[in-house]
């Protein structure tokens, strides 16, 4: 890996598509303000808004790969295929999915001031609807991270209609994990609570129902999709070359 060359794509990146991206934050600041202003802004709502913009981004981010003219540009850029998937790690990992998030809360806030001059009765403060834009735990952060892999990886696999085919192994690689989730937990269930909570016999307490082994299973579980994800996605962009 070369630092210079991972600087110059980052550079060269900024150049090209700093107006793009100046449009997607705005785009998300706007959304929040409208979602805010007009008391439709729930969690799910703008999860739902980050997810499509942070699918939409690494397919734009390898649009070069999906037309033959393009694809032979890009590759011939002066960087290792390595150094080229990096840069585009630390792009939409850090850079885009930060800001996209620092924009939305900045629409919040501005949607939050508006709303609170025309009902100043407003019962929740701006600090209750700002933590809702951002992930409630430290899993709903890492199923947003494996889902950008997963995009991330298709964007490079697939050259023709990437979105569709994305979408479709994305719900099956969900059902997969929730599967396997599901069956841990249970087991989980199964094996440390004793049969007359099971079975309904006592009132189950909080301490039966969350097990910090299945939590930390589904913290591995989300890490291994992400990590094999990203190294999937260097050995395509190997194969895309050669």
């Amino acid at each position: 890996m070369n630092i210079n060359n991972i600087k110059n794509l980052i550079r060269a990146y900024f150049y090209e598509n700093w107006q793009k991206d100046l449009y997607n934050f705005g785009l998300a600041a706007a959304f929040a303000f409208l979602c805010m202003a007009f008391r439709i802004f729930d969690h799910v709502v703008a999860y739902s808004a980050i997810v499509a913009l942070m699918v939409i981004y690494p397919l734009r981010l390898f649009g070069n790969l999906h037309q033959p003219s393009s694809r032979i540009h890009y590759l011939m850029v002066p960087a290792t295929n390595g150094e080229k998937v990096l840069t585009g790690i630390l792009l939409t990992n850090i850079y885009f999915l930060s800001l996209i998030f620092i924009s939305a809360t900045i629409g919040v806030l501005a949607g939050y001031g508006v709303l609170k001059l025309i009902t100043p009765e407003l019962s929740h403060s701006c600090k209750e609807m700002v933590a809702l834009l951002w992930p409630s735990s430290g899993s709903s952060y890492m199923v947003l991270v494996m889902l950008i892999s997963v995009v991330f990886f298709g964007a490079i696999y697939f050259k023709k209609s990437p979105a569709w085919k994305i979408i479709l192994v994305s719900f099956v690689i969900f059902l997969g994990i929730e599967a396997i989730i599901s069956a841990t937990e249970f087991l989980n269930v199964w094996m440390t609570v004793p049969a007359e909570i099971r079975h309904g016999n006592y009132i189950m307490t909080e301490s039966y129902v969350t097990s910090p082994s299945s939590k930390w299973f589904r913290y591995a579980v989300l890490c291994a999709i992400t990590v094999y994800f990203y190294a999937m996605s260097f050995l395509r962009m190997r194969e895309t070359e050669a």
